[in-house]
């Protein structure tokens, strides 16, 4: 046995061929490099057949190639390469979280890679944007069509909703009707004061209210008050939260008009604003309609 680890030893050290270790590992980085090189060139044939878990298959593999050699730029590559894999079946969101965590590793070690990625996350959320800018569009056929929507299943989109409005976040959002009659009575008070920021923000608080309770009508009319005050006041994001609930219930009531560029109207707002809490918020709320 001593004479096998001997023989080990003058081959990493180079014996009779004068190689050494350092030589050595530079052949197994060719290796691996090499290993790496194929991997992500066989998945490429396997993306443009289409047969796109055969591709990721390959792709993770060269990932784990990459983590062996310690080689972040090529981990990211790997990243990046499956990103594209997941935007070309149309998997936005998905291609995202790689695009990004790929840039985060691109950025840590400098790579000159890292401005090619970038420009194409802009153009993808662009995409990202036009297909959401869709769905709203799409509500508007559902709406045409009648839809039974489940009042509780949106009840805690609503609650996210109006609990960002300045001033909402003070009185409870639980629909017992105590809770109710001390917002009406706080309502009566800042209107009586001229308080209108508090004003709109409670009418929203009572809007929210009545969809729960299925009075739609009653609701409406809190919300166009509201509308009007939260314009008086140049309040976009309280605007922009009442066009959501506006319409909510206008699906809820079947009324195609105005659906969808209400909505429409509530995203770009909450865009020019960065609201992007209260935009992925209402764009789940969306969502949520259009899955009845």
């Amino acid at each position: 046995m001593i004479f096998t680890v001997i023989g080990i030893f003058d081959f990493l050290t180079g014996g009779d061929e004068g190689d050494s270790l350092e030589k050595q590992l530079r052949k197994l980085e060719d290796i691996l490099e090499e290993e790496f090189n194929t991997l992500v060139t066989i998945a490429g044939y396997y993306a443009d057949m289409g047969e796109t878990q055969e591709a990721l298959d390959y792709l993770e593999r060269a990932y784990r190639v990459a983590s062996e050699m310690n080689d972040e730029e090529l981990m990211a590559f790997a990243l990046d390469s499956m990103g594209d894999v997941y935007l070309s079946n149309r998997k936005v969101k998905t291609a995202m979280e790689y695009f990004r965590e790929a840039l985060r590793i691109y950025t840590s070690v400098n790579s000159p890679l890292k401005m090619d990625l970038r420009e194409k996350i802009k153009e993808v959320e662009k995409i990202q944007e036009a297909m959401d800018i869709a769905s709203i569009s799409r509500l508007q056929e559902e709406v045409e069509e009648g839809v039974e929507v489940d009042v509780k299943a949106i009840e805690p989109f609503l609650d996210r909703l109006v609990g960002e409005v300045d001033s909402a976040g003070l009185y409870s959002s639980h629909p017992d009707k105590d809770a109710a009659s001390r917002i009406r009575e706080a309502y009566q008070i800042a209107r009586d004061i001229g308080d209108t920021p508090t004003e709109a923000s409670l009418l929203l608080l009572l809007a929210a209210y009545s969809i729960k309770n299925e009075d739609f009508e009653e609701s409406l009319k809190y919300i166009k008050k509201a509308e009007d005050l939260f314009r008086e006041n140049k309040n976009d994001k309280g605007l922009a939260i009442s066009l959501v609930l506006e319409g909510v219930v206008d699906f809820i009531l079947n009324s195609p008009v105005g659906v969808a560029s209400t909505f429409r109207e509530a995203v770009e707002i909450f865009q020019k604003l960065d609201e992007k809490a209260l935009e992925s918020t209402t764009l789940e709320l969306i969502s949520k309609l259009y899955s009845f």
